[in-house]
């Protein structure tokens, strides 16, 4: 694992990491209730394209991609913080 950094309060320590686990489904239009879940050979459905992990920053709260704080972490060691 990468070091860390918020790029907005330049914590460097405290994190929650978010592990994410996409899960496709149908909803009612009205009632916003779960009719069905949708299988990757659903030819109608686009696969989840987003972040497999998200950082959230436990000092200030801000959240982003893991990319983010770990630039904000290579930055910070390059200009000597």
């Amino acid at each position: 694992m990468e070091p860390y950094a918020c790029p907005s309060c330049r914590n460097k320590m405290r994190f929650h990491i978010l592990d994410q686990q996409p899960v496709s489904v149908k909803l009612n239009p009205q009632t916003g209730d779960v009719v069905g879940y949708i299988d990757e050979q659903d030819l109608m459905a686009q696969p989840y394209k987003g972040e497999k992990r998200l950082v959230q920053c436990a000092v200030c709260g801000l959240n982003g991609g893991e990319l983010l704080f770990v630039k904000a972490a290579q930055r910070s060691e390059f200009q000597g913080m």
